[in-house]
């Protein structure tokens, strides 16, 4: 790999084979995106069309960002079309033997991030150095984490355990009456999938559909990866 500190190097995306503890990856190293007006905005947008194409191909993104420069606009883009392909997702700060820090930097660094960009807050930052080698290796375990997260399955029967405990008792005391509950149930992984049968048409709050995703992450982990929950209307109870 022909590599340097400035961004826009690697123009295409190049596929790299590799083993790690008996298991085998296919890594993708997309191409660099440059900032605007160093090569013209087409750089920048061929840049963001070969990367969004990377990220169909893959299970797991490693959104790199620059510790010396913090997140750009073009990170919380790349990030988002991440999410919304409902690939897993870990941040990696590279280049942080280059920061002056002290025990709170990188707490400091992960607040403004999450400040930026809330709707990854499933995501893991790690800091890395590729120079150094500071937890290179320890990408991988996240990644193998995250990979068997997004094929994780629930129960129906556990599921509804977990609404009878967690959801409905918030209804209850909110809107019951407007929202009767009926179950929960997975239908499908890579994403992780629920749907959420209930016997009103009326739309579940975002604040509510939020409450559940992270009270099914509190409960069953999701490592790093996006859930999706979808409504439907059910007359009566599954058989």
């Amino acid at each position: 790999m022909i590599v340097m500190a400035n961004p826009g190097t690697t123009r295409d995306a190049v596929d790299t084979l590799l083993t790690h503890r008996g298991r085998s990856y296919r890594l993708i190293d997309t191409a660099g995106i440059r900032r605007k007006g160093r090569k013209g905005p087409w750089v920048e947008k061929l840049s963001v069309v070969m990367a969004r194409k990377s990220i169909k191909r893959c299970d797991v993104v490693l959104l790199m960002i620059d510790a010396t420069e913090g997140a750009r606009r073009i990170d919380a883009v790349i990030g988002g079309y991440a999410h919304d392909a409902g690939k897993s997702l870990i941040i990696v700060v590279n280049k942080w033997d280059l920061v002056d820090r002290d025990s709170f930097t990188a707490l400091q660094f992960e607040k403004e991030f999450r400040g930026r960009m809330r709707y990854l807050d499933y995501a893991p930052l790690v800091f890395v150095s590729a120079k150094t080698g500071l937890r290179v290796f320890k990408l991988l375990d996240l990644v193998e984490e995250a990979y068997q997260a997004r094929l994780q399955r629930v129960s129906t029967a556990d599921l509804n355990r977990f609404v009878n405990r967690t959801l409905v008792p918030r209804l209850q005391s909110r809107e019951s009456s407007r929202f009767p509950v009926m179950y929960l149930s997975q239908v499908g992984v890579s994403p992780p999938t629920f749907v959420f049968f209930t016997r009103t048409r009326r739309q579940i709050h975002f604040s509510l559909k939020r409450f559940m995703i992270n009270q099914l992450r509190r409960r069953y982990g999701f490592q790093a990866t996006p859930l999706r929950i979808i409504q439907r209307l059910r007359t009566r109870q599954p058989t």
